[in-house]
């Protein structure tokens, strides 16, 4: 049965050492952008009409979270972008097994990580993550019974 999902229902998590996925903490919006470029195919038999034709690929995440002291997924992902390494981030968006969730996986960079220290708010961190490799997507079938 197709339902509607909350945005608070989809985690941002990353991979802790081999195989461990752990969620950010202090998560708030998170946006998924996935994008691509066209190639313009324009010639003489197209009747005074541009067109186009689909070339590369790209992805990121924007994500806003509280900053938590302590916390080893602000830790981690504060490390990666101080040294310029990668991180695998995991977004699902839907239960696991439920018919037409959404599930991202890929590495990232960190290239933004700017820290807001307001006087009327907690602290936190809106970070951009870009894709270093090809973004997996995969939609979950739906079940026959």
């Amino acid at each position: 049965m197709a339902r509607k999902i909350a945005g608070a229902e989809v985690l941002l998590k990353v991979k802790q050492g081999e195989d461990t996925l752990i969620p950010v903490a202090g998560q708030q919006g998170m946006t998924v952008n996935l994008s691509a470029d066209t190639m313009d195919v324009t010639d003489k038999t197209s009747d005074g009409w541009k067109t186009y034709m689909p070339g590369l690929k790209e992805w990121s995440i924007d994500q806003d979270v509280f900053y938590t002291v302590g916390d080893a997924s602000n830790k981690l992902l504060l490390d990666a972008y101080l040294n310029g390494e990668t991180v695998v981030v995991d977004v699902l968006a839907g239960k696991e097994s439920e018919a037409g969730a959404i599930h991202f996986t890929g590495e990232a960079y960190i290239t933004s990580f700017p820290f807001d220290f307001s006087l009327d708010n907690a602290a936190s961190v809106s970070m951009s993550l870009s894709g270093a490799s090809a973004l997996t997507v995969e939609v979950t079938a739906e079940t026959t019974p």
